[in-house]
Parts: C-alpha cells; structure tokens; sequence
C-alpha cells in the first residue's frame, strides 16, 4: 500500500471520532473486532487502518484515563482561584460582563479550561481571581465542540472577584497585535469591506455583518471568511519564489517562520494548525531535497493533533479540513489521469478541455468530500456552491496580498501616501 502513514492516520482519527461519538461499551468489541481483522486478513495494505483505527481507540481510552477524568472529577465542586480570560471571549448579555472560555490555574488538575457563560471582564488576557461552582458540560450539539478545546466542564461565577495584573503570555500579545491590525484595516477600508478584510486576513469576525456572512453562505463559500489552510497556502506561496537561488534554504526557513507567526497570530484554528503541520512536512521535505506527499502529510498532522488532545476529531473544522483535502486528492488524480489521456491523444483542444476542467473538479469533489461532514452536522449545502467556488476563490489571494500591503504602508511614515492605492475608502 502506498501513503501508508496517511491511511494509518485517517484510520487513528476516525477511530478517535467514533470513540468520542459512540459508547464506551460499545467500544470494546469495536477494538475486539478491529483486532480480529488486522490479524485475520493476510493483506498488509488493509492492515495499515486497522491498526490506525485501534491505535486510536487505545489513544482515546488512555486520553480519557489521565487527562478528562481528573478534570470532570470537579463536576460539582465549589473553587477559589485565578481565572484567565481566553482569546474566544466575547461580549455578554449584561454590562461589563462577558462569557467564552477561562483557564483556572492554582488547581489541581493546574490549567483547567471551563466554559463561562457570564463573568466580569472587559478583553482577553485579564487575570482574576474568584469563586466558581464547576458541573458537568450538557449534553448537546456543542459539547464535542468544547471537548475538542480541551473544555470538559463548565463554571458559574459566584463573586469574590479580585482583580489581578493581566497575563503577560505571547498568546494574548499577538491577540492584541491582530486587533490593532484589525483596527487598521477597518480605518483604511469601505464599511462593507473592512469586516470582510479582517476575518479573511486575521479571522476577527467581530465586525462582519450578519448580512454579508448570510450571503456567503447562501452562496457556499462562507469557508473563504474563515481563516483555514488555503489562507495560509496562498499566504506562504508569497514566499515560494527563488529555487535556484543560493540562498533558497534560508527561504524556505523565513517561509517556515512567517506560517508559524500567522498560525500563532490568527488563534491556531483547527484547519489552519492542520495546514501548518502539513507545511511543515512539505518544508522539510523540501529543505532535505526529499518528495512530499499531500495524504501522507495530511495522516501524519491527523496523528500529531489526535495525540494531542483525542477529541480534536470532533471539531466541525478538523473535519470539513481534512475532507476536503481527501477531496483535492481525488481531483488531483483524476487530473492527472486526464492529463496522460490528452498527451497519448496528442490533442491541443483536449488538452485545453482538461485545463479548464480542472478548476471545476477540485471545487467539485471537495464539495462532495465535506457534503457528509455537512449534513451529519445538519449544515446544507447546494451545488450553487460549485459553481460560486470557481468563480469567487481566485479572488482570495488578491485580497489577502491587498490587506498585507495596506498594513505594511500604514506603518512605515512616508508610505503613508500610499496606502488610497490599496485601502478603497473614499475621503
């Protein structure tokens, strides 16, 4: 079997999946029947799954065992200690009040994220300290959701609120970083485009209109508002230039830094960690001279993001990530079948049918690789979104190099002149 680690770690995700979703009981003679087919079928190429799939479940138990027990152990438990306020906050239904995740520290398990729905703070970062009543997240549709942050309980501020000095983690440095850039593009830019800019480029959707994020999704396209792996592949290309240059390595290492600072800088989402870890590999590949492979790459960031946390698979964007880059695969096949049918035929038009095809098929089967994703999450879709997809994604690169330009000329000084080329706002 070729890509071997690729189908090991699809099969190490999907078990993972399929252990977070079913019951524990349930998974038992899952493992049992697993065990039996690895061992029973004398191919290797179908081997390589299973054992993903049971190496997966042995993950999620083990997981479980020493790192979610201990935590929703407190379900119940009334706690004093310090509270920092995550980058997910948002503003709450009462004044000076907001909700979104905290990390409690000075407890046992130390660093325990909970979800909060309403607590007294005004930005990321803020630190505190006071008392908490900490039960068990409800089971709903979100509850995965949060699993897959590393949130296994939730908390209800009590009082006792003391202020402390606010965290001074890079974490929250690049958060506020990303807000006084946001702040720069909404300055420079249209009403209607500035919301638009800042969730493409550094996925602060906190300005976008409720009407323009209904329209992209009605259109199918509302993943080009979220920051995702194709952001960072089209960000990174920036960098691609120079393969015959002397001094080509030191350039894939700066492209190497500038995806680990935008991964950083944009919050580390699901897609855009999976697409950094992928970068990685392609870099190293390519800084050793070495072929890369997309599925291979793909399995192993399953594996890496799976050991990390076992309910990482739960997330809607982990899941719509990697399907879609099933989905890139198929296409990137059947082009190349396609391409070697037209040069056996020796036929410039046919050749010219295939290039303009190609964009259609990529668009075309990741739809169809992420429609499952889509409905088990009861999200719709159309084949409207084909179409919009082809006409609308080569827009994205234009608009994320503009949005980099207007930064960078607002602030150098006697760039300053220069910033109505790419800012479209009138004056």
């Amino acid at each position: 079997m070729k890509r071997k680690l690729g189908w090991f770690g699809l099969g190490f995700a999907g078990a993972e999946l399929a252990a977070a979703i079913l019951p524990p009981l349930v998974c038992v003679p899952a493992a049992a029947f697993l065990a039996l087919l690895a061992f029973w079928k004398r191919r290797r190429d179908v081997r390589i799954p299973l054992l993903g799939a049971l190496c997966g479940l042995a993950w999620f138990a083990l997981f479980t065992l020493i790192f979610v027990q201990p935590c929703r152990a407190l379900a119940g438990q009334t706690v004093t200690c310090t509270a920092v306020v995550e980058t997910d906050a948002e503003a709450s239904y009462s004044d000076s009040r907001l909700r979104g995740t905290l990390r409690l520290t000075e407890i046992k398990p130390a660093r325990l994220r909970v979800q909060c729905s309403s607590f007294p703070g005004e930005s990321a970062g803020e630190r505190f300290e006071a008392s908490f009543a900490l039960s068990s997240l409800p089971d709903n549709r979100y509850r995965l959701s949060r699993n897959s942050k590393g949130v296994y309980l939730q908390a209800e501020y009590l009082g006792s609120y003391r202020g402390l000095a606010a965290s001074k983690a890079p974490l929250f440095a690049l958060f506020r970083l990303r807000q006084r850039w946001s702040a720069v593009l909404r300055r420079w830019l249209p009403k209607r485009l500035d919301g638009m800019e800042a969730a493409m480029l550094l996925a602060d959707k906190s300005h976008l209109e409720d009407a323009v994020q209904q329209a992209f999704r009605a259109a199918g396209v509302s993943h080009l508002l979220a920051v995702s792996g194709l952001h960072l592949a089209l960000l990174c290309g920036l960098l691609g230039f120079g393969r015959r240059w002397r001094f080509y390595k030191p350039l894939i290492l700066l492209r190497g830094a500038a995806a680990l600072f935008y991964l950083l800088l944009t919050g580390a989402p699901v897609s855009v960690l999976r697409a950094g870890l992928v970068l990685a590999v392609a870099l190293a590949g390519e800084f050793l001279l070495q072929p890369v492979d997309l599925l291979t790459s793909t399995g192993f960031a399953a594996v890496l993001m799976g050991l990390q946390n076992a309910y990482a698979p739960c997330d809607i964007g982990f899941q719509l990530s990697f399907c879609a880059v099933l989905g890139v695969q198929a296409a990137a096949a059947l082009t190349e079948a396609e391409r070697r049918a037209a040069a056996q035929g020796k036929s410039a038009a046919l050749r010219l049918v295939c290039r303009l095809a190609e964009p259609v098929q990529v668009a075309a089967l990741a739809s169809l690789a992420t429609l499952p994703v889509l409905v088990a999450h009861g999200m719709s879709t159309s084949l409207v979104g084909i179409v919009c997809n082809v006409l609308v994604v080569w827009m994205l690169q234009p608009a994320l190099q503009m949005g980099i330009l207007l930064l960078i000329f607002s602030a150098v000084p006697f760039l300053l002149p220069l910033v109505n080329l790419t800012g479209l706002k009138k004056r």
